[in-house]
């Protein structure tokens, strides 16, 4: 069963602001929401989780400077 998230929920899970989300899907970076309602949006789980998986990890896969 898909699961959609609130705007909440999105940033708890990416740790990112509300306006760091809308940036980088201002950028085709960050999966776009779906509309629920007249003023109601959700992010489908999956997608979420999948930009999270398609991060760059800290640690030593970061160039070394």
């Amino acid at each position: 069963m898909t699961r959609l998230l609130t705007l909440r929920e999105v940033t708890r899970m990416t740790a990112m602001s509300r306006s760091a989300v809308y940036a980088l899907m201002a950028a085709s970076r960050f999966p776009k929401p779906i509309r629920i309602g007249d003023r109601a949006v959700r992010w489908v789980e999956k997608e979420v989780l999948d930009f999270i998986a398609s991060r760059p990890r800290g640690g030593s896969e970061r160039p070394a400077a």
